[in-house]
């Protein structure tokens, strides 16, 4: 059998321009939306989250003037001075969820 060595393609500077383009162009992944709760039936909710030590899934609305929205999963804390954290099981980071933005639990 032959020894040889393999020659991997180098990437040029136009694949770098086109990786780079692409990312702007390409659309982000769709979250499916879920149906806007109520305010009575996200406290209730919260509290269940509050109260049980499982992860939860957040879906919170990017602004207050677009259907963009994101999930955010993970444990849900309150701290001393009213503010709701959710902290990633894989990372342990936290995250301050503003109440005002939350629109499925």
């Amino acid at each position: 059998m032959q020894n040889y060595l393999t020659h991997h393609p180098m990437d040029s500077y136009m694949h770098y321009v086109v990786t780079f383009l692409n990312r702007f162009t390409v659309p982000k992944r769709h979250v499916p939306l879920k149906q806007q709760l109520s305010a009575d039936d996200l406290i209730a909710r919260l509290e269940i989250a509050l109260n049980t030590n499982s992860p939860v899934t957040i879906q919170l609305n990017n602004s207050l003037l677009s259907e963009d929205v994101t999930n955010i999963s993970g444990y849900v804390y309150q701290n001393n001075n009213g503010e709701i954290l959710v902290q990633s099981p894989k990372t342990h980071s936290m995250t301050v969820v503003l109440p005002g933005m939350i629109r499925h639990l």
